[in-house]
């Protein structure tokens, strides 16, 4: 863990190195891992859509990080995203809010997430992630406001995060499946795959998807787990989809709904 200083030299040494600069994969946050201090588990996890590992410095934030990786209208994502220090200390004064500062220094504040989505009339909508015990302090709303002024000058939508905006459940369904979420193809193996699974679903209806594919591997003589892999890769390739309300392993085979060009 590096030492969480942050002052003028620092600011200059991080935008020689395109912090906080660029889009997609070529983007770099202003903030990593190791310039924070921990308050909780950090992480560092690649990300599909932008195509580039994404530093999260809560678990809080990698929960709201993987459900913009989850939805198809994010197209893309840039965290720990810097915000003008010029325009900050203008806003701090004109709505009388005392600016942060470390140790003397004017601080740069960063917005969680910054996301770029696909409606053309509202193309970009900030993040602040916070624990709700954290909004009770007087001082954290301060500079929450602060933050929100820079983003309603800037007429972009702006959001605060809390556990309680979060649907757990999901976010555990969204982290089971993102390793074999994929920016390729479908495959004509991928999509014989879901064809399978497909009538082999339709036929046991009532069956508890762990149970039938425990039941698959052995009618195929496969090795065990096989067949739940498959069909991870067919929900995390959204050939197919469960219902994401519930635990995984509590859907059964007719929660479970396939794309319609499927054959059937």
């Amino acid at each position: 863990m590096g030492r969480y200083d942050q002052n003028s030299k620092v600011y200059d040494k991080w935008l020689k190195e395109g912090r906080g600069q660029g889009r997609g994969r070529d983007y770099k946050p202003w903030l990593m891992v190791y310039n924070v201090p921990s308050h909780g588990r950090s992480h560092r996890v690649y990300s599909h859509t932008s195509e580039r590992v994404v530093h999260c410095l809560s678990d809080l934030e990698l929960s709201v990080f993987l459900q913009l990786e989850w939805s198809e209208s994010v197209i893309d994502i840039r965290e720990q995203f810097p915000l003008s220090l010029d325009s900050t200390l203008e806003i701090a004064d004109r709505i009388g809010a005392k600016h942060p500062a470390i140790r003397g220094e004017k601080m740069m504040l960063t917005t969680d997430f910054l996301a770029t989505v696909s409606d053309p009339n509202s193309p970009f909508l900030a993040i602040q992630v916070k624990p709700s015990s954290e909004l009770l302090k007087p001082r954290v709303r301060e500079i929450v406001a602060l933050e929100q002024a820079f983003w309603q000058a800037s007429d972009v939508p702006f959001q605060v995060l809390t556990e309680n905006s979060l649907n757990l459940i999901k976010v555990e369904n969204i982290k089971w499946l993102h390793p074999g979420m994929t920016n390729d193809v479908v495959t004509d193996a991928q999509q014989e795959l879901a064809e399978f699974w497909k009538a082999t679903l339709n036929q046991n209806c009532d069956s508890n998807l762990i149970r039938l594919a425990s039941k698959i591997d052995k009618q195929r003589a496969n090795q065990g787990g096989t067949s739940l892999s498959e069909l991870r890769l067919l929900f995390a390739t959204r050939l197919a989809k469960f219902d994401m309300s519930i635990p995984f392993f509590e859907n059964r085979a007719c929660d479970v709904v396939f794309k319609c060009n499927l054959a059937p």
